[in-house]
């Protein structure tokens, strides 16, 4: 897919140096910011060689990226996000080495968010608290969670008020590109629709303006026109940080099947319990596991009294649900799923299900699930997720031994 794309600046009214630094490669079409940590020295100098060094890690891996977009080889999704993944890490031995040889440097560090589109994907990478959202269908969604002591803390159910700790401490980064030799990155990948517009920033764009302001400004204009504006509308509060924004747009190719099946695949999910209040990037990292496969009529997804190890969720097409020596207990229809608890537990399955039609189903595996739950950030939600899932079962059913014990007490 092709993409517009737009990048802006600004030291801001009360830095005196911009140690932000932004880095465009309409041919890779990889797209970086960083932001150098404020109040320490080298700051512009961190931001820099981490941009570089990126860059010259992913254009490295120009022909894999090539492959990919493609589908003429063996490149893989995790291919590539584990190349982005290591291009942003090592940039943080890049930052080190350079500050162990000017002492003026010394403890010099960065954020970074990077985002590179290949084969109708984006791949975003980032370390820090500048930000990913995406605009779809006119509504924003962030896509990164900030490494913050302060986000940190909340995540954990123990964040103080702003007002009670001191502005330093709601300020720290609990990660950042310079503080060791490697860095943990956060990732995420996902299918693109044409319209998608993506924003990056550092703070000094979301953390003066706010989500609900950039909602408003985001979703209008052409990528210049929003670059800008969000420029403007950080110095008409104050700017009283560097401020940068690169906003793309993925073009409209007037085709609606890509974005249709992503919809679909998407609401799907949602239809499950345990996904059904996941925010929308931790959705994506769902629909990023999960596979779609065409099922002919007649195949058993799943057999009564075997092991299972997959969530399946019906899209297009019909099966029945059969217990014992063939006995018809239900059927199932678009949206409806089977095997939610095979992603918890290795059981083997209570019924038998079989395709009554030819269908098509997202599969989810049980293996693929559980590396999901070792991102702490996805993990917790799906965690609660499941909870208010087996809280939902449990009050099913206790009120259905309730009602049986009313009926028989009324026999």
């Amino acid at each position: 897919m092709q993409v517009k794309h737009a990048g802006r600046t600004d030291v801001g009214l009360v830095r005196r140096q911009n140690e932000d630094s932004h880095f465009i490669d309409p041919q890779l079409q990889l797209f970086i910011v960083c932001d150098g940590v404020g109040g320490r020295a080298g700051g512009s100098e961190a931001s820099r060689i981490a941009c570089e060094h990126i860059a010259a890690e992913v254009a490295k891996s120009r022909n894999l990226i090539r492959d990919f977009a493609a589908n003429a080889g063996t490149a893989t999704r995790r291919d590539l996000g584990t190349m982005l993944e290591t291009a942003i890490s090592t940039a943080s031995a890049a930052v080190r080495r350079a500050a162990a040889v000017n002492p003026d440097f010394n403890g010099m560090a960065t954020t970074n968010v990077t985002l590179l589109v290949a084969g109708g994907h984006a791949f975003i990478g980032h370390v820090g608290d500048s930000r990913v959202y995406l605009v779809r269908q006119g509504v924003m969604h962030p896509l990164t969670e900030d490494h913050s002591v302060m986000n940190d803390m909340k995540r954990r159910g123990r964040g103080p008020e702003r007002g009670q700790i001191g502005q330093a401490f709601t300020e720290a980064l609990s990660r950042a590109l310079g503080v060791l030799d490697s860095a943990r990155v956060d990732s995420i990948d996902l299918e693109l629709i044409p319209g998608d517009r993506f924003i990056l920033c550092s703070d000094g764009i979301h953390g003066v303006l706010g989500d609900d302001q950039m909602q408003v400004v985001v979703p209008r204009g052409t990528v210049e026109e929003v670059a800008d504006d969000l420029i403007e509308a950080a110095l008409q509060r104050g700017a009283p940080d560097n401020a940068t924004a690169i906003v793309l747009d993925v073009l409209d190719d007037q085709s609606t099947d890509r974005a249709m099946l992503v919809r679909r695949r998407l609401e799907a999910l949602q239809g499950v319990s345990m996904f059904r209040y996941l925010p929308y990037a931790d959705l994506i990292r769902v629909a990023g596991i999960a596979t779609e496969r065409v099922v002919k009529p007649g195949t058993e997804l799943c057999t009564e009294g075997e092991f299972g190890e997959s969530l399946f969720i019906i899209l297009e097409g019909s099966a029945t649900v059969l217990k014992g020596d063939g006995v018809t207990i239900a059927e199932l229809h678009p949206g409806q799923h089977i095997g939610e608890m095979s992603l918890i537990e290795r059981a083997p399955r209570s019924a038998t299900v079989r395709s009554k039609t030819a269908m098509s189903v997202l599969v989810i595996e049980r293996d693929a699930f559980f590396g999901l739950l070792s991102e702490e950030q996805t993990a917790v939600k799906l965690l609660w997720g499941l909870v208010r899932m087996l809280n939902a079962r449990l009050r099913s059913t206790s009120d259905e031994l309730s009602h049986i014990k009313a009926r028989n007490q009324g026999n």
